[in-house]
């Protein structure tokens, strides 16, 4: 796993700092915008079936509209909006899950393994549920059971899926000591004790002492900034851990984020 020193430059090389708010921006804020207006057209959509049926029709349209711009962005957006990432956390994602119920957990700047399975799984009950809505009131579909029925399931499964994620945030809030919610709106997240810093004084820390500096009591959990944990010292002659693509586009550079 990554020394607090290393965990130091990532950060600061990839997301611009605040020193007076101890802040990084991670998600920017066409993401914010959309995560937002998805949970409110979903919130609309599952409580108006049967009786505001025009309402509940808006509200599916709205929401391929919304998922039609997160497949874009997830290919044009700012780092932590990119899919590049998701597969490897993916395969991380099971042993990230048993350690977060063990209160055990590496601290992600970006989507953790079980925030990016929870993304992949909830788009794609999306897809299911708007697209069997749609043929549900076509006239070539209309009154097909198993439609109907996958339209049903996958809309149950989203609800069940939307109280697992705000447990999960909650859960994740406490561990971490850090109101997650909260940085959905603001689009900015804590920079851990050792690094509220200026950037400049930081580095210039770094390189003068090869020794990391202890973290502060409040940060006992791992900094891996949107990385999979990697070997500090790996053995002579061993295959070196993968690592992420790293994809900058005009919204990183926007945020001021630097290779």
């Amino acid at each position: 796993m990554r020394d607090a020193g290393q965990a130091q430059r990532s950060v600061f090389s990839e997301t611009p700092a605040n020193s007076g708010s101890g802040t990084v921006a991670v998600w920017d804020f066409p993401l914010r915008v959309w995560h937002w207006s998805l949970a409110a057209f979903v919130l609309v959509a599952c409580v108006t079936p049967n009786t505001f049926d025009r309402l509940h029709r808006l509200a599916g349209y709205a929401v391929i509209g919304l998922l039609a711009f997160r497949l874009i962005w997830g290919l044009i957006g700012s780092r932590h909006s990119l899919f590049a990432r998701i597969s490897l956390k993916l395969r991380a994602a099971p042993q990230y899950i048993v350690g977060m119920l063990r209160g055990e957990t590496g601290r992600y700047l970006g989507l953790n393994p079980a925030g990016a399975a929870m993304l992949v799984v909830m788009l794609a009950l999306l897809i299911v549920s708007t697209i069997s809505g749609v043929m549900q009131v076509s006239i070539p579909f209309f009154g097909v059971g198993w439609i109907e029925q996958a339209h049903a399931l996958s809309s149950n499964a989203i609800i069940a899926l939307i109280a697992v994620h705000v447990l999960g945030t909650v859960w994740m809030s406490v561990l971490q000591r850090e109101n997650l919610m909260r940085a959905m709106v603001t689009g900015r997240k804590r920079v851990p004790g050792i690094m509220r810093a200026a950037p400049a004084v930081a580095r210039s820390v770094a390189r003068q002492s090869p020794e990391p500096e202890p973290m502060a009591d409040e940060e006992h959990v791992s900094v891996v900034p949107d990385l999979p944990p990697l070997r500090v010292n790996p053995a002579p002659g061993a295959a070196k851990p993968a690592r992420m693509p790293r994809s900058l586009s005009i919204h990183d550079r926007r945020l001021g984020v630097g290779r």
